[in-house]
């Protein structure tokens, strides 16, 4: 064997893993249980509740893109409701709302402050504008 190459004698990561027919037929039993509520996730065995746990996890991080997606477009649907000018005095409105949150001692150029605060609460157009803290930042940058 060559150097700075090692063999490795187990599966990788996309090699099918095999179980036994009667294993197979177990946990097929308890797949069309919980499907017709007849059982509980929580009376599964310990390993395979974990592995539907790494599942759903997994399910949710492939669909925050698409789930944000469809968020701000039903945000851009919600605000073509409006006729033009209600539409406008909404969103100078938030603008004004973003200035009165900028306008703190601590800033410096309140301008660049309301435009950046303005912008952190497009994503939540329907909702109060507010301050972003840290923790929402990270959720956002976390999501995205």
């Amino acid at each position: 064997m060559a150097a700075g190459y090692a063999l490795h004698s187990t599966p990788d990561r996309f090699t099918a893993r095999r179980i036994s027919e009667t294993a197979s037929t177990t946990i097929n039993a308890w797949v069309t249980a919980l499907a017709n509520d007849e059982l509980s996730l929580a009376a599964l065995p310990a390993p395979l509740f974990s592995l539907y746990n790494l599942g759903v996890m997994d399910g949710r991080t492939q669909m925050q893109g698409e789930l944000r997606a469809a968020r701000l477009e039903a945000d851009r649907l919600w605000l073509r409701a409006f006729g033009d000018e209600e539409r406008k005095d909404y969103l100078l409105q938030r603008l004004d709302d973003a200035a009165e949150l900028a306008n703190r001692p601590d800033v410096d150029d309140i301008l660049d402050e309301t435009w950046r605060v303005f912008l952190a609460n497009l994503d939540t157009i329907r909702e109060p504008v507010t301050l972003a803290t840290t923790e929402d930042l990270g959720a956002t940058h976390d999501a995205a």
